[in-house]
């Protein structure tokens, strides 16, 4: 029998196989995920490598398999009917509304806002907390206040929410979409 290691070659490899990824582009930050996600795939089923007659054919899966994971693990990526849909959302800032893909969008113009711009945050955020708490009253088993603390003040993603309050991730996403849908009623 023999043992494959994966060499440098293989990594350079798989390091290529998810930077030529059409999913990588807006995700680059998510590399270092991408490739260790793939190199466990990878060197958890070297065993299997002798057998396989195309070596980096079968990369080329483990990688795209593996980035496809970290994407909807990160709330990325979420299963549609119609297959794989890109999720993305901004954080809570002064503006308020829906995007083309119907995610909230917000408008961020400084990184660093004044003591001013923090004060009128905090409030916005209270309003929007009281318009969650109307929203949660009628419908308390979605946890909407729950998913709205955790990830637009606490920055957890949808796989750590999910975690949190145990719920599939698909879930959270679907309950974000719907909250921001109803939050947006109350604002306009």
């Amino acid at each position: 029998m023999v043992i494959v290691e994966l060499t440098e070659k293989h990594r350079s490899l798989i390091e290529n196989i998810v930077k030529n990824s059409p999913r990588f582009i807006g995700n680059e930050d998510l590399a270092d995920d991408f490739c260790s996600e793939a190199f466990k795939r990878a060197y958890s089923a070297m065993a299997s490598f002798e057998d396989i007659k195309n070596f980096e054919m079968y990369l080329n899966k483990i990688a795209k398999s593996a980035i496809l994971e970290v994407l909807k693990n990160s709330g990325r990526l979420r299963k549609s009917k119609a297959g794989y849909r890109r999720i993305q959302e901004k954080f809570v800032s002064s503006s308020y509304q829906l995007d083309a893909d119907e995610n909230i969008a917000y408008d961020i113009p400084d990184p660093a806002p004044s003591f001013e711009e923090r004060i009128i945050q905090q409030e916005e955020v209270k309003t929007i907390r009281d318009i969650i708490l109307q929203i949660d009253s009628k419908e308390k088993n979605k946890r909407y206040l729950d998913i709205f603390i955790l990830r637009y003040l606490k920055g957890l993603d949808q796989a750590e929410i999910s975690y949190q309050i145990g719920i599939s991730q698909g879930e959270v996403s679907k309950r974000i979409t719907e909250l921001a849908k109803k939050v947006n009623k109350y604002l306009i």
